[in-house]
């Protein structure tokens, strides 16, 4: 079941407080060093999100990466977004 977006917003200043609520999706900018960089936390990236089986859209450049996800068959940001969007923080703060 897909959240209302008061929930949402609810849900990220308890378990997401460094992501967005950017209609339809929830979503985490970040500065990199260097394309290299970059890379490599996508890689790391995808295989948590293989991991959950749940996919979300990654775009990368020379010093930035920017993560959205939402729920496509539920129309919306369910549990699955916000569990990915833990276990992404959890990487970018090891």
């Amino acid at each position: 079941m897909a959240y209302n977006t008061k929930e949402i917003e609810e849900k990220l200043k308890f378990r997401c407080a460094s992501w967005s609520y950017i209609f339809p999706s929830i979503e985490k900018k970040f500065s990199t060093t260097n394309f290299d960089e970059s890379i490599k936390i996508a890689n790391e990236i995808a295989k948590i999100a293989n991991q959950l089986n749940h996919h979300p859209e990654v775009t990368f450049s020379h010093n930035a990466l920017v993560i959205k996800t939402h729920t496509h068959d539920a129309s919306g940001i369910t549990d699955k977004d916000f569990e990915l969007a833990e276990k992404i923080d959890q990487l970018l703060s090891a």
